[in-house]
């Protein structure tokens, strides 16, 4: 075995194993970028837990009930213009009978 052969593993080994050995020091702003990144995707995965829990239960449909309320809705409002135009027949009504109950006191005066 000649010498320039054994050196070669060496070599590539000690080549190896140099970028190994300098990370051992991180830099102290990598290391807070990558807690912060850490608790960043802590967070989002929070939110995506969420988001995917709401999408297993989707909150109920209420399309019919908004349709049956606006039809109760509009019978009322029918109803209440009834019940308007029947109070404004009795009041005129009650006017006439009232212009009839002056009309007969004025004929028939109490003695």
């Amino acid at each position: 075995m000649s010498p320039s052969r054994s050196f070669r593993p060496i070599a590539c080994l000690v080549l190896l194993v140099l970028p190994f050995a300098a990370c051992n020091k991180e830099d102290p702003a990598l290391i807070q970028q990558r807690e912060q990144q850490r608790a960043q995707i802590a967070k989002l995965e929070g939110e995506l837990n969420l988001l995917t829990e709401k999408l297993r239960n989707p909150p109920e449909d209420k399309r019919e009930e908004l349709l049956r309320v606006k039809a109760k809705s509009e019978l009322l409002k029918k109803e209440v213009g009834e019940l308007e135009a029947s109070i404004a027949g009795l009041e005129t009504q009650k006017k006439d009978l009232e212009d009839e109950m002056s009309d007969y006191q004025r004929k028939y005066p109490l003695r």
